[in-house]
C-alpha cells in the first residue's frame, strides 16, 4: 500500500490558487529561506505554484543548491527536484508542463513539502506541510 502511495505521490503534485503561505528558516548572520506556496492545500489534478528564496542576513539573493521533495510520515516517497540557482531564486508550478500534478490518491493524506538548502557553507531546511483536497 505504502508502495503504492509512493508511487502515485512521486508523479504527482499540484493544487489550487489563494492565499499565499510561507515557511521561513533564519540563523544570526547566515542564510535565510522562504518557501511560499500557494496553499498548505493543493487541489488533486490542477496547478500549485511554489518558490524558494535564499538571502543573506541584510536581504541580498545568495547562489544556492535547492533540494525539494515530498515526505510522508517523514520519508522521501517523491523526489521534485535538485536546482542550483545563481540569483537566490528558485519558482515552479507543480501541474503544468512535465511536472504532473498531486493524484487522487493523495486526496486527504498528510505529506511535507521539504526545501533543503544549502548556501554560504550552511544547509537549513524548511518543512512546507500539504493535504491534497
Amino acid at each position: 500500500m505504502r508502495l503504492l502511495l509512493a508511487a502515485a505521490i512521486l508523479g504527482a503534485l499540484a493544487g489550487c490558487g489563494g492565499q499565499e503561505h510561507t515557511r521561513q528558516a533564519k540563523a544570526q548572520g547566515g542564510i535565510r529561506v522562504r518557501l511560499t506556496a500557494d496553499s498548505h492545500h493543493p487541489r488533486v489534478g490542477r496547478p500549485w505554484h511554489y518558490e524558494v528564496r535564499v538571502t543573506d542576513s541584510a536581504g541580498r539573493p545568495v547562489a544556492a543548491t535547492i533540494h525539494l521533495q515530498i515526505l510522508f510520515g517523514g520519508s522521501p516517497v517523491g523526489q521534485v527536484g535538485r536546482h542550483r540557482v545563481a540569483n537566490g531564486v528558485w519558482s515552479e508550478t507543480i501541474g503544468t508542463g512535465r511536472n504532473a500534478p498531486f493524484p487522487a490518491k493523495a486526496r486527504g493524506v498528510p505529506l511535507v513539502f521539504e526545501a533543503v538548502v544549502t548556501a554560504k557553507g550552511q544547509r537549513k531546511k524548511i518543512d512546507y506541510p500539504v493535504e491534497a483536497r
